[in-house]
C-alpha cells in the first residue's frame, strides 16, 4: 500500500484500514486548516488504488471497516468512487462499511440512484465539516457551501441510508461572530439530524488565513471560557432524535460524550459546573509544533 503525505482520519476510524484514493483536498481553501496545504489535489490513478486494496486483502484479509482517504474521496467522481468500493466488497468478504471525509458539494453531485448504489456496496458513513450553521461564517472560513447546502446533503444522505457524523467547530466565528455562529448552527444541525455529531475546537495554526487574520488583529478568537459557553449553548439549544455525540478531540477544553436526548441533561450539567472556573485568555492560538498535534 502507498500513501503520499500525512494522513489524516477520524478519530472512530482508527482500527479501520486507511486507503488513499486522492491526494489533498479539492476545495482547500477553508481558513481554519493546514491539513492539506503542502500537498497538490490529484486523484490518484484508478488501477494504482486497486493494486492497493489487493496487496492490503493478502495482509489484513479480515478486515471490517475500510476509511477512504483524503480529505473529500468523493471528489474522484462516482464511477471512480464506485469501482473502488467495488473491489474493496470483492476482497474483504467481513466488510461491514466504508467511510470517508466528504462535502456538500461532492455528495449532492450524485442523484439518488448513485448515492443508493454506494449505499449497497457499505458505503454508509459519510464525515461532514459542517463548522458551522451560520452563512455569514460559513463564508468567513472559506467553507464553499451554504447552511441550506448543508442541511440538503443531510436529506439525500438520509435518503440513501447513508449514516452522517457532522463536525462543527467551536469558535469559528470569533468574538464578532460568536452569536450568530451559536443560533445558526443549532438551526442547521436540528434540521439536520445527524446520526452522529462532534464539537471541536478552532485552533489558530500557522499557514492558515485565520492564524493571518489574528496577528492582524481582525479576527479575535475567543477565550477558554466563552468557547464552552458557545459549546453549552449549542447543546442547549438542539433537540435531536438519536445522536451520538462526542466532544472529545484533541483540541477540546473537556471530554464530554453521551446520547442525545437522554443524556443532554448531564452533560449541561458539567459544562455548567466548569464555566466558572475556566480562564478568560486565549489558549487555541497554536505554535508550529502544537499545530502538528491537532
Amino acid at each position: 500500500m502507498r500513501f503520499e503525505g500525512r494522513i489524516y482520519r477520524p478519530p472512530s476510524e482508527a482500527d479501520s484500514l486507511l486507503l488513499q484514493l486522492t491526494v489533498g483536498c479539492s476545495h482547500n481553501c477553508c481558513a481554519f486548516c493546514a491539513m492539506y496545504v503542502e500537498k497538490r489535489y490529484r486523484v490518484r490513478p484508478l488501477e494504482d488504488v486497486l493494486e492497493d486494496v489487493d496487496a492490503a486483502a493478502r495482509l489484513y484479509p479480515h478486515t471490517r471497516r475500510v476509511f477512504l482517504c483524503d480529505g473529500d474521496a468523493l471528489s474522484a467522481g462516482f464511477e471512480t468512487f464506485a469501482a473502488v468500493c467495488v473491489r474493496i466488497n470483492t476482497q474483504f468478504p467481513r466488510l461491514e462499511r466504508i467511510a470517508a471525509y466528504t462535502n456538500a458539494r461532492d455528495l449532492l453531485r450524485c442523484s439518488p440512484a448513485q448515492l443508493r448504489q454506494l449505499r449497497d456496496l457499505r458505503f454508509s458513513l459519510a464525515y461532514l465539516g459542517l463548522e458551522s450553521g451560520s452563512g455569514a461564517v460559513l463564508e468567513l472560513i472559506r467553507k464553499g457551501a451554504t447552511p441550506e447546502d448543508m442541511v440538503e446533503m443531510a436529506r439525500v444522505a438520509r435518503n440513501a441510508d447513508i449514516a452522517l457524523s457532522a463536525i462543527v467547530l467551536l469558535g469559528a466565528g470569533g468574538a464578532a461572530l460568536s452569536e450568530d455562529h451559536v443560533r445558526g448552527t443549532i438551526e442547521v444541525v436540528n434540521a439536520m439530524q445527524p446520526k452522529y455529531l462532534s464539537f471541536l475546537t478552532a485552533m489558530i495554526v500557522p499557514h492558515t488565513s485565520l492564524m493571518t487574520w489574528t496577528r492582524q488583529g481582525t479576527f479575535a478568537p475567543l477565550t477558554d471560557r466563552a468557547i464552552l459557553h458557545e459549546a453549552r449553548t449549542m447543546l442547549a439549544g438542539l433537540e435531536l432524535h438519536d445522536t451520538l455525540f462526542r466532544m472529545n478531540h484533541v483540541s477540546n477544553l473537556i471530554a464530554l460524550g453521551g446520547r442525545l436526548p437522554s443524556d443532554k441533561g448531564g452533560l449541561l450539567e458539567r459544562l455548567a459546573a466548569l464555566l466558572p472556573r475556566a480562564l478568560d485568555t486565549v489558549t487555541c492560538v497554536c505554535s508550529e509544533e502544537e499545530g502538528l498535534m491537532l
